[in-house]
């Protein structure tokens, strides 16, 4: 008896000493449902690697996680200004570019190249801002409608961000407007100040990204405009679609993100824009663009692993598969070619992208009309803050 109990502890033994062994862990920073589990189980697989993954609903909540070292994460995929503000404040480090066999800045779209062009301009000592962040999904801002309110479409490209802002005309709609404003202050700020300027308010093409005691009551005045019917993030595409709502001011990636998901078992180009040609998308002429980045942070364990964790998803085969559960416009330009000429046979995606009516990919346009938000102040950000929740209390 003893002599089976010690054969047995000993064929134990090197399955004891295996499951103590554990694998190197990449702690990962993201906003929810923004990448594809398969794309990362592939990479767990490929390296022998974990990945865990925390999820923070805005940037603000990456910057406080960071901060506040409530964990030594080893890539973060913040948007433009808030990978500005963590650069500028000490929390990120370089990344080397010598370590990511993918990188090639001629690979990425027109658009995240002007993007980029424009960010760290006051900061000498970035001598490339590809070194500070990788792009990971880009986009900008538009206004999404339910098209099932007659003239609503028309109204929308006529008037551009004053169907957002201005009270409703008389006499056009039968019943008031159902308006959603997105729920972040920055994003409520910037845009009132594009309609300022829209309807020639202000001259300062570039007053989204300037903040004053004039301005900040010149968006109060504008926010104060009409009494919205939502303020919200992800509820606003779905309110819209459902026929809640009206229009609302949105990430133009929300609008594709729901033609992903109602078109999810259509099977046909025709089916799929059956399903969805009750909801529609327009661009203004100028609007905030953004991007979203993988960036290192200053204290991250497992670098050379966030090395590779960047240099897997800048491949075009991971990133076409990684931008199939999200509905954000791919950076590599190659992957936009692979959805629009359906050349891995998604023919759903196809349609989609390559609709002339939908901005999938903002570079196709005659001009490139946005601009990415700069980093403002904490002090200035709370100034921001405050003057919202008195629009919305008032």
């Amino acid at each position: 008896m003893k002599k089976l109990y010690l054969l047995l502890l000993v064929a134990l033994i090197p399955m004891v000493t295996f499951g103590c062994t554990a694998k190197p862990t990449l702690q990962l920073l993201n906003w929810g449902e923004y990448i594809n589990p398969d794309m990362v189980e592939a990479f767990e697989d490929e390296y022998n690697v974990r990945v865990n993954i925390t999820i923070a609903e805005s940037n603000e909540l990456m910057e406080e996680k960071i901060v506040n070292d409530t964990a030594n994460f080893d890539i973060v995929i913040p948007s433009d200004y808030m990978i500005e503000k963590l650069w500028d404040d000490g929390y990120l480090q370089e990344i080397d570019l010598t370590k990511l066999t993918q990188y090639n800045q001629a690979n990425f779209v027109t658009g995240i190249s002007t993007i980029l062009g424009e960010m760290f301009t006051d900061n000498a000592e970035v001598d490339n801002p590809y070194s500070v962040s990788i792009p990971y999904f880009w986009g900008v801002f538009g206004i999404m409608y339910n098209k099932s309110l007659a003239g609503l479409e028309e109204y929308i490209q006529e008037e551009q961000w004053g169907a957002i802002f201005e009270p409703d005309p008389v006499g056009v709609f039968p019943r008031a407007l159902k308006v959603a404003m997105y729920d972040v202050p920055r994003f409520a700020y910037s845009a009132s100040l594009l309609y300022a300027y829209q309807i020639g308010t202000i001259t300062d093409e570039n007053a989204l990204n300037v903040y004053s005691a004039e301005y900040l009551e010149l968006s109060e005045d504008i926010l104060s405009l009409r009494t919205y019917d939502q303020w919200a993030t992800d509820m606003v595409k779905k309110d819209i679609e459902e026929g809640l709502r009206d229009l609302g001011f949105v990430y133009v990636g929300d609008f594709f993100d729901t033609f992903l998901i109602l078109t999810e078992n259509a099977t046909t180009a025709e089916e799929a824009l059956s399903l969805t040609d009750h909801i529609g998308i327009i661009v203004p002429d100028s609007t905030i663009a953004f991007y979203d980045g993988m960036v290192i942070p200053e204290n991250a364990e497992n670098v050379d692993l966030a090395h590779q964790f960047i240099d897997f998803f800048l491949r075009p085969s991971v990133a076409y598969e990684n931008s199939g559960i999200v509905g954000y416009t791919p950076c590599l330009e190659a992957v936009i070619q692979m959805i629009k000429t359906g050349s891995e046979g998604d023919v759903i995606r196809a349609a989609m992208a390559s609709n002339p009516d939908l901005p999938f990919n903002p570079s196709d346009a005659p001009v490139f009309g946005g601009k990415p938000l700069v980093a403002f102040s904490d002090d200035i950000t709370s100034e921001i803050i405050a003057m919202t929740v008195r629009v919305k209390t008032n």
